[in-house]
């Protein structure tokens, strides 16, 4: 039975169809994007903010997140009378964004509206979230080989003082100058990139409950209540047990909460293996 190979063959106005369509699918795809933020943006402006908040959600979830996309997603939810979700969304810009004032500003009147203490990001907050930790890690290799080339420099000044036809005690003075500069800017350096992980690092979520959620004293529903912490609240995530969550409050206290009554800053960041 012979066998026969099929070959499609495209006729020249058919591939260049094809190639017009790989081209213009970008910029239909732009266009359907601006439209439907016009559309959300236009929503907001005439008070249908259940509405804008809805469209806002639908273009991150097509188009992606971005800082400007959670501030008006947040704008949108706290005009509809959603505190946890604007909170939540003012967070995520923040997390993207930490300069950014307008963000600020609006997640502190958020909070004061809702009944929440301010939570505005200090100096040293905001340099951490700004910077990145391989920036630090480079600072850190370049002053560690610094510091290695002057010992071996001062182990072998008199040989290295002659190739580089300099008095040995001048190079000998270099040395110990690098080691007073570098030794305390590799420990400063060192502690900057352990805070920036560290801060990195940190789970945070919002409590998205409707006025309250429930903290207990353990992981179980059956657990004694010790507490509640209000909609709209952040907290640091430090555990995971089934479908609990072990969380620090702003008033330093810990306790377990369902992971239904809180939302993620960075989404999926609550999905680590539960303990046993």
């Amino acid at each position: 039975m012979p066998f026969f190979s099929f070959r499609p063959r495209f006729c020249l106005p058919t591939s260049l169809l094809v190639v017009f369509s790989l081209l213009l699918l970008p910029a239909l795809r732009a266009d359907n994007i601006t439209a439907d933020i016009d559309a959300a943006n236009r929503a907001y402006t005439y008070g249908s903010y259940d509405e804008a908040a809805k469209l806002f959600r639908g273009i991150i979830a097509a188009q992606g997140y971005s800082a400007p996309l959670y501030f008006d997603l947040a704008n949108a939810e706290a005009r509809a009378g959603h505190p946890g979700q604007a909170m939540l969304n003012y967070e995520r810009a923040r997390y993207l964004a930490p300069t950014d004032a307008d963000i600020d500003h609006n997640l502190q009147l958020a909070r004061k509206q809702a009944g929440l203490e301010p939570n505005s990001y200090r100096w040293w907050q905001v340099m951490l979230r700004s910077i990145n930790w391989t920036f630090w890690f480079v600072l850190i290799i370049v002053s560690l080989t610094l510091l290695l080339l002057a010992l071996i420099a001062s182990n072998w000044a008199k040989v290295f003082a002659q190739g580089l036809n300099m008095p040995e005690a001048r190079l000998r003075k270099i040395c110990k100058g690098v080691f007073f500069i570098f030794i305390p800017l590799s420990l400063v350096f060192a502690f900057v990139e352990v805070a920036v992980i560290g801060f990195g690092n940190r789970i945070e979520g919002v409590i998205v409950a409707p006025k309250e959620g429930t903290l207990r004293l353990s992981p179980f529903d059956s657990a004694e209540k010790i507490g509640t912490i209000p909609e709209g609240e952040l907290v640091t995530v430090e555990d995971r047990h089934n479908d609990y969550l072990r969380v620090e409050a702003r008033d330093h206290h810990f306790g377990w909460i369902q992971q239904k009554e809180i939302e993620p800053v960075v989404a999926g960041s609550f999905d680590v293996p539960p303990t046993n």
